[in-house]
């Protein structure tokens, strides 16, 4: 496990070194516009979290976790490498521009050829995260036995590790780092992720003949589809009361559950003309009791798995609103930070792109306050075990998110107002 740790760690390190400074590094060092780079990076983010569902979907029907996880590895490597060119060669990067000209707007802009050349990076780094975000952490479950008690102690000390590891990557990555880039140089501040993620990559295959691998299953994609397709087909048939839920193995095709790792569901009345997707019919099974046809029958199991999503489906909407609003702090929000006084001292000057490490650093400070103060007062008020329930934390999360962009409004318009006032150029927002 050594091995899964010590990737994912130098993985997340080095691709979050790239992406936590982007709009800085588009405006200070390629010389294009601040919204423009805003657009870039929300195109970039917004592609970077939309790719996973691909890989997910290629892992599970075709190449299986560990393939998927070493082309998503090399990709990754190829576009932080390609970063780092142009960090580095003259001819791929724009002349340095002072400040002075920046204000005035008199830079030169980047040619085809480098923006070509920063365009690919950026690409070949969203689908190596596209390629290791869905692997990632099903990859380090995979190597447990969930059947052994011992094992299942283990896993559960696996996703503390996990994302122990995970943070401590990002916070690395979000101040040193940053540092490095800003004040020290790009080229070096992007070099280091580059070593991290080669060294990510020997470490990983170094434990290759270790690890344990599940072959794929076929994607959770095509099965959703089946169980609508299938209860679409057979929509004129009736289910009687008989099979419902009290005997639902009498009409209903209830296979046994393939492997240890899958937990059976008992059907449920809910979404109930989902349930005529697992009627059998005389042609509906071979000799061996499987089905024949895939999109025309499908089991209890298939069917409460599709049911689970659409229970969840609103809950996964709803943090839209809250992700809207953490996805500012790579873009406006460092931006403001550009034309703010951010002296702590003297001699020190945070970077503009360190700004998104405080809602880190707040979560470090927040959680063990709320695990040993406020729990246990709202366990005394409610009489629940963890003080309320987990929808009331999302919830409070949801009101809490809009009010956070609602005082960064206040302070941008506080910032723009001083800007114009005292003659300042910049009033991006």
């Amino acid at each position: 496990m050594d091995s899964v740790y010590s990737n994912e760690t130098f993985e997340k390190a080095a691709s979050f070194g790239v992406a936590a400074n982007l709009t800085t590094y588009l405006v200070k060092r390629f010389n294009i516009g601040q919204l423009q780079a805003t657009n870039v990076t929300n195109i970039f983010f917004a592609t970077l979290n939309f790719t996973p569902l691909l890989g997910a979907f290629i892992s599970d029907s075709y190449l299986g976790r560990f393939k998927t996880l070493a082309c998503g590895c090399f990709a990754t490597l190829l576009g932080i490498l390609g970063v780092t060119l142009t960090a580095s060669l003259p001819a791929l990067k724009p002349e340095l521009c002072n400040q002075t000209s920046q204000l005035g707007g008199h830079c030169n802009s980047p040619s085809t050829l480098q923006l070509g050349v920063l365009y690919l990076s950026l690409g070949l780094l969203t689908i190596g995260g596209g390629a290791i975000r869905p692997c990632s952490l099903p990859f380090g479950v995979d190597q447990f036995d969930q059947t052994d008690e011992k094992s299942r102690k283990g896993l559960n000390s696996y996703y503390n590790w996990y994302y122990s590891t995970s943070t401590a990557a990002l916070v690395f990555s979000m101040t040193v780092l940053i540092y490095i880039q800003t004040n020290i140089s790009w080229a070096i501040g992007f070099g280091i992720p580059t070593f991290f993620m080669f060294s990510a990559i020997i470490i990983f295959f170094a434990g290759a003949r270790l690890y344990v691998h599940v072959p794929p299953e076929g994607s959770i994609f095509s099965g959703i589809a089946q169980v609508f397709v299938a209860s679409f087909k057979k929509r004129r048939l009736n289910l009687s009361c008989s099979h419902d839920i009290n005997k639902p193995e009498l009409m209903l095709y209830n296979p046994p559950t393939r492997g240890n790792r899958i937990f059976r569901l008992p059907l449920t009345s809910q979404f109930r003309f989902l349930n005529k997707g697992a009627i059998m019919r005389d042609d509906d099974i071979n000799d061996d009791g499987s089905a024949r046809n895939s999109w025309e029958l499908c089991s209890i199991q298939q069917i409460e798995e599709v049911k689970c999503l659409i229970r969840i489906a609103p809950i996964c909407f709803s943090g839209i609103l809250c992700f809207v609003a953490m996805a500012q702090q790579f873009t406006f929000i460092i931006l403001q930070a550009f034309t703010m006084d951010s002296h702590l001292g003297p001699h020190f000057e945070i970077p503009a792109g360190s700004v998104v490490s405080i809602s880190l650093i707040a979560l470090t400070v927040f959680i063990p306050i709320y695990d040993q103060l406020m729990v246990p007062l709202a366990r005394k008020l409610t009489g629940l075990e963890g003080g309320i329930t987990l929808l009331q934390r999302q919830g409070v999360g949801l009101v809490i998110s809009p009010i956070s962009m609602v005082v960064a409004g206040l302070v941008e318009h506080k910032r723009r107002d001083s800007a114009l006032s005292n003659g300042g150029h910049v009033a991006p927002c």
